[in-house]
């Protein structure tokens, strides 16, 4: 995709997993790319100049202004946005407290819509842009143990209807993909949770089997590409037929 060349794509999450995939595709398309993470360490391998690497918590707001004023200083907009940064949480409802149920609305929710917002308050993204959302397989066949995950991905999916509608002035376009099991250190974690049997069902239910996260990185791309112009307010299944199944 020769026509991400000189184009300027802002990426968080881009320490590891789908947001790291996102990046390196990017950089082999020709993008000038900012990353956003939590790793210093895995951010520096990406080896990006020091005034594209963003080490942060986007829970944090105070850091995430922070972000928005070394964007500022740089020259020209942003063509588009990847908030890939989340968190994945797997416990039964009984057992969680106020702070269990908070902190994946914190990350997965309130902190990509809240760095979003300070992004369009500082204009720093360009008419016609592309903004791509993270949801989850999960926010529609989610299972016990999902609820305060599931929950927060729900939510990212119907802000995803009403921004693409709020900003249709700007030519601005959202949308988000909804994801399955990819082999990441986030998913192995909750992975790692389960029995051996769970763990071949939930395989099972993926007809196409578990991704990796070049598999949804390749979409992400199509969604900031000239290709898809004409697609906004889109929730898009990226899931081996999970969804489905």
């Amino acid at each position: 995709m020769t026509e991400f060349r000189e184009k300027r794509i802002l990426v968080t999450g881009a320490s590891s997993g789908i947001g790291r995939a996102c990046v390196l595709q990017l950089l082999s398309s020709g993008a000038h790319v900012f990353v956003v993470g939590r790793n210093g360490a895995a951010l520096a391998t990406l080896g990006l100049p020091s005034n594209q690497i963003y080490v942060a918590d986007l829970t944090d707001e105070a850091g995430v202004k922070a972000i928005v004023v070394r964007l500022k200083s740089e020259p020209g907009s942003l063509d588009g946005c990847v908030l890939a940064a989340g968190i994945h949480t797997f416990r039964p409802l009984i057992l969680e407290t106020y702070v269990d149920i908070r902190r994946p609305w914190e990350t997965n929710t309130q902190s990509c819509l809240g760095f979003l917002a300070h992004l369009l308050k500082a204009r720093l993204l360009a008419r016609g842009g592309s903004v791509v959302l993270f949801s989850s397989a999960a926010a529609r066949k989610a299972g016990a143990g999902a609820v305060s995950y599931a929950s927060s991905k729900g939510a990212i999916e119907s802000a995803t209807y009403a921004l693409a509608l709020e900003l249709a002035s700007q030519r601005i376009r959202v949308n988000a993909v909804s994801a399955g099991i990819v082999r990441t250190p986030m998913s192995e974690g909750f992975m790692s949770k389960l029995t051996a049997e769970q763990r071949a069902s939930l395989e099972a239910r993926h007809p196409m089997g578990l991704g990796e996260p070049d598999d949804v990185a390749g979409p992400v791309l199509f969604l900031l590409s000239n290709a898809a112009r004409w697609v906004t307010g889109v929730v898009l299944p990226v899931d081996g037929g999970y969804s489905i199944a």
